[in-house]
């Protein structure tokens, strides 16, 4: 693999990694890997070490795509979680959605300069560690 194609694998599979939804990031990341013609086991491989970065991260993003898009405050302790489903789950399902899908587009918004990022510092370091390819002598 060559290092350009090093730095974006890892660059794709970090980014698509801490996105804030569980479970969608094998699906995106084999999808963009194929569509880079990325290494799609190794994409993958990075966005599962990455996910306590995910697990961390994904509370922030919530929170600043609820303010970003003006949305009322959730609580999100397991009590006034429950309390919220006892009362009425498709509002609880709702506000949740909207929660979800606003960290979501935090998300979205930082993921492409973050991704461009993380490409920049990680070429020169894989064009150094790699191994140069070899000259065929015909």
């Amino acid at each position: 693999m060559t290092p350009r194609k090093l730095a974006a694998t890892v660059a794709a599979g970090t980014v698509i990694g801490i996105m804030p939804a569980l479970g969608l990031t094998t699906i995106l990341c084999t999808a963009v890997a194929a569509r880079f013609r990325l290494n799609i086991a190794a994409t993958v491989l990075v966005s599962y070490l990455v996910q306590p970065l995910q697990l961390l991260l994904a509370l922030p993003f919530i929170r600043m795509g609820i303010s970003l898009f003006g949305l009322s405050e959730l609580r999100l302790s397991i009590t006034e979680m429950q309390a919220m489903f006892k009362a009425d789950w498709l509002y609880a399902l709702n506000k949740l959605w909207q929660a979800c899908l606003a960290g979501v587009s935090v998300w979205g918004l930082m993921a492409l300069p973050l991704g461009g990022l993380l490409y920049v510092l990680l070429l020169p370091v894989f064009k150094r560690v790699l191994p140069k390819p070899q000259e065929s002598v015909v």
